[in-house]
C-alpha cells in the first residue's frame, strides 16, 4: 500500500455523489484487484475495520465519518474471454425480473404536472445474437465499461446507461434499467471472503432480488464480475443508451439515487395507483414537492430523490427521509423501504 498513499481524516463528501459525509480515519484508493485484496487483508490482520466503496452512489455517509480504513475501489481490467485483454481502467472522478417492484415506467415531476419516462418502446430481444463472456474488474466505472465494450462490438449493458457507480456496485445492488436487472447477465462473481480467501460464486448463487444480492448479507468484497454479453447490434444499442440517458435526465446527480424502493405490485393494486413508483406517492399522495430541511430537499424533478442543494448534512438528509416515511405510514399505511445504504455511525 505504501504510507504515502494512505490519507488520514479524508473528507468522504469528496467521494460520494451526494457530497455528504464526514472524514475517514484512514483512506486508500485501490487501483486494481490486487491492491484491493492487499488492503482488506492487511486491515483485517491488524483488527482495523474496513469499508469498501466504489463510485460513491447509493450511499449516505454519517456526518461523523467512518472509523477505520475506507478503501475506494477505483479501477480494474476489462477482458473479453477467449479474445483479448482490453486494458486497465481507472476512475478519476465520481460520476455525477426478481421482484414486482421493478417498474416498466417511473414518474417524475415536470412543469406540466407529472410525466412518466417509459422504457418499453426501447426494449428489444438480444437472444438471437452470439454470446460473448466478458470479465470486468469490480472498480471499473459502469459507463466506461459500456462504452469500451460498444467499441468492441459487444452489447448488453445499454439498459444501464446514465447509472453512476462501478461494476461491483451494480452487482452488489442488482441495478435495474427499465425491465432489466443486471442479474440477467451475471455468469460468475469473484469475491474476497471474510477469511481472506478468493472464491468464485456462480450467478445463480448470488441470491439476487430487488436492489440486493447475497453480498448485502455476507459482507464479501466483490473483486471481479464475469458477464454473459452479446456480439449484438452496436448501433442500436448505442441509440438505446443515448435515448435512455435523455429520458433519465430528470434524475438529479447531486443525490445518492432513489431514496426508497418502489412499493410492491400487490400494494399498488390495493391502493389503486397507476404505478409502483415511490416518487409518484411522494409527489401526488403526500404532496411533498419542495419539502426541505437544511440543505436537503426533495427534488422537484424526481420525487424519490433527496438532493443536496448546498451544505446539506446527513442529519438534514435523514430528517427529510424520516418525514416522508412518517407521512407515508400515516396517510396510506405503507412502511417505505430504504434503498440508500448508510455508512458510518448513526443515532437511528
Amino acid at each position: 500500500m505504501g504510507p504515502d498513499r494512505v490519507k488520514r481524516d479524508e473528507p468522504l463528501s469528496s467521494h460520494t455523489t451526494l457530497r455528504i459525509g464526514g472524514p475517514a480515519d484512514l483512506f486508500y484508493e485501490a487501483q486494481n484487484s490486487g491492491e484491493l485484496i492487499k488492503a482488506v487483508r492487511l486491515s483485517r490482520s491488524f483488527g482495523v475495520p474496513v469499508t469498501v466503496i466504489g463510485g460513491g452512489s447509493n450511499v449516505l455517509v454519517s456526518d461523523s465519518g467512518i472509523r477505520g480504513l475506507v478503501v475506494k475501489n477505483t479501477g480494474g481490467k476489462i477482458e473479453i474471454r477467449e479474445k483479448r485483454f482490453l486494458g486497465f481502467f481507472r476512475n478519476r472522478a465520481v460520476p455525477a425480473g426478481l421482484s414486482s417492484r421493478v417498474p416498466s415506467a417511473r414518474w417524475a415531476g415536470s412543469s406540466e404536472g407529472t410525466k412518466k419516462y417509459d422504457f418499453s418502446d426501447l426494449d428489444y430481444d438480444e437472444s438471437k445474437f452470439p454470446d460473448v463472456v466478458v470479465s470486468i474488474g469490480s472498480g471499473v466505472n459502469l459507463q466506461v465499461a459500456m462504452q469500451k465494450l460498444f467499441d468492441e462490438g459487444i452489447t448488453g449493458l445499454q439498459w444501464y446507461a446514465r447509472i453512476p457507480g462501478t461494476i461491483g456496485g451494480a452487482v452488489y445492488n442488482n441495478i435495474h434499467g427499465g425491465s432489466h436487472t443486471i442479474a440477467e447477465i451475471v455468469r460468475e462473481v469473484v469475491v474476497l471472503d471474510n477469511h481472506g480467501g478468493v472464491n468464485k460464486i456462480p450467478g445463480k448463487s448470488m441470491q439476487f432480488d430487488y436492489d440486493k444480492s447475497r453480498i448485502h448479507r455476507t459482507g464479501e468484497v466483490i473483486l471481479e464480475v464475469i458477464l454473459n454479453l452479446k456480439k449484438g447490434d452496436v448501433e442500436k444499442a448505442r441509440g438505446v443508451a443515448g435515448e435512455w440517458k435523455k429520458r433519465k435526465s430528470c434524475q438529479p446527480m447531486n443525490s445518492a439515487g432513489c431514496v426508497f424502493k418502489n412499493i410492491s405490485e400487490e400494494d399498488r393494486v390495493i391502493l389503486g395507483y397507476p404505478t409502483t413508483a415511490t416518487g409518484y406517492i411522494v409527489e401526488h399522495i403526500l404532496n411533498m414537492t419542495g419539502y426541505k430541511i437544511g440543505g436537503a430537499m426533495i427534488s422537484p424533478d424526481h420525487h424519490n430523490f433527496i438532493v443536496n442543494t448546498g451544505g446539506a448534512t446527513a442529519k438534514d438528509y435523514l430528517a427529510v427521509r424520516d418525514e416522508i416515511v412518517r407521512r407515508a405510514k400515516e396517510t396510506i399505511g405503507i412502511e417505505l423501504e430504504d434503498e440508500i445504504i448508510r455508512l458510518g455511525e448513526f443515532d437511528q
